[in-house]
């Protein structure tokens, strides 16, 4: 099956058709398949054109409100001043966050999660599963899949809904890396093709139940990335800000 680029975070983060929806394991974040890697967001978006206010594109964004409803629920939320990046907030996948004073490839993540999971989470030639869109389906999926290592799901509140937190690692084997690329193939995107996981990652994901959709939050940092205290500390304030709402 080939799977379109496009950004996830943005483009989901970007390329064309390929065995694999998203770019390189040591370049990419894993939502998207064809945006710059997080690490080179900031630099790049330096450069380039704010988003208008309030929208969330590839690009800078300046401190303020904004709003999403990409994933299926309507998603508002606050930005401080401090440096943010975005990868744009696409229709049916979702949107993604950087911080421009951060070294090392990371990612924050807002996606959507339909029930379509990959059946070999090495493999993503081996077909998909259909699993009840349910943060509970979903968190049984992640904390079970090879070449992660989880905490048990605690309950939480994000944006007045109810939601499953867990915290992980991966490790990708010798063998998961010549048949999966490197990477743990995890659930579907309808544009940017999928989200997955890299080795020696570092991440925090949180299912939330917003009724009229299940919402996936991910705080992901990659092995070069020192400070992931940093990187949880602002991706938590952005959580705290948020308010989620059926649509």
């Amino acid at each position: 099956m080939c799977r379109a680029a496009l950004p996830l975070l943005a483009a989901l983060l970007l390329a064309a058709c390929q065995p694999s929806a998203s770019a390189s394991p040591s370049e990419e974040p894993s939502v998207a398949p064809s945006e710059p890697a997080p690490s080179e967001a900031p630099a790049s978006a330096s450069g380039a054109a704010a988003c208008d206010p309030g929208t969330i594109c590839n690009g800078p964004l300046e401190a303020g409100d904004y709003v999403s409803e990409t994933t299926g629920a309507r998603i508002e939320f606050s930005l401080d001043d401090h440096g943010w990046s975005g990868i744009e907030d696409t229709p049916g996948d979702g949107f993604g966050l950087f911080l421009a004073d951060l070294d090392g490839a990371h990612a924050i993540s807002v996606v959507a999660f339909s029930g379509e999971i990959f059946a070999n989470s090495c493999d993503p030639d081996a077909g998909t599963l259909t699993l009840e869109a349910i943060p509970s389906a979903f968190m049984n999926m992640l904390t079970t899949r090879e070449g992660i290592t989880a905490s048990p799901p605690v309950e939480v509140e994000v944006g007045g809904m109810p939601a499953l937190q867990t915290d992980l690692t991966t490790s990708v084997d010798v063998e998961c890396e010549a048949t999966g690329g490197g990477r743990i193939w995890l659930w579907t995107l309808p544009v940017h093709g999928d989200f997955h996981f890299n080795s020696e990652e570092t991440a925090r994901v949180i299912a939330v139940n917003a009724e009229s959709a299940t919402v996936i939050l991910v705080v992901e940092a990659f092995a070069d990335l020192e400070d992931y205290d940093h990187l949880l500390e602002h991706a938590t304030e952005v959580f705290d800000s948020m308010t989620i709402t059926p649509l």
